[in-house]
């Protein structure tokens, strides 16, 4: 039997303690989201690519990824009380619901304030000046954009893109994801 290989890694390993609490978050969101699968895959998701900048940007990797799969778990909260998933809604719904899950973890409160200021801002570009809130960005927009970019040109795509993308790596990454030639345009990108 082959040894499994780690698809990225890390710039900062998570400690084993680390990566069981993360697995413990991840389970917690896979629970409250219960048979919603569109909305587990999309934590899933934006995790993986939250993983892959970690290999290129430095920051908490703990913070990152519970944040990632907390990000939008007030959606259900907003769809009940407001009849809407709109970012506003997720905003204000999501801390309280990351707070009693981080809380029930057992999570310290230094990490469960951190998680829930990113999940309250999380629609909110520059809101938090953060290298943990700009790869969730980028991560969120790199799922999202698999839908609402399928049907623009590459120019079109290119100018969202450099909108907004906020770290170099998920702009870099968003090019190969998406546009046909992803090659550095005339300004190194």
């Amino acid at each position: 039997m082959k040894p499994q290989v780690e698809m990225f890694a890390l710039l900062v390993k998570p400690s084993p303690a680390q990566k069981s609490f993360l697995a413990a978050v991840r389970t917690a969101m896979e629970n409250y989201f219960c048979d919603d699968r569109r909305r587990v895959g999309h934590a899933l998701q934006v995790c993986r690519y939250a993983e892959e900048l970690l290999t290129y940007i430095d920051a908490d990797p703990v913070l990152t990824l519970t944040a990632a799969y907390l990000h939008d778990i007030g959606i259900h909260e907003a769809e009940r009380k407001h009849s809407s998933s709109a970012g506003n809604w997720q905003e204000l719904e999501g801390p309280p619901v990351a707070r009693a899950i981080l809380t029930q973890l057992g999570a310290g409160d230094d990490l469960i304030e951190k998680v829930v200021e990113i999940v309250a801002n999380h629609h909110a570009p520059g809101a938090i000046d953060s290298p943990e809130f700009r790869i969730l960005w980028d991560a969120d927009a790199l799922v999202n954009f698999a839908e609402s970019l399928a049907s623009r040109t590459d120019v079109q795509i290119e100018t969202i893109l450099h909108r907004h993308m906020v770290t170099e790596a998920g702009l870099r990454l968003a090019r190969t994801r998406f546009l046909a030639d992803s090659g550095d345009t005339e300004d190194g990108r």
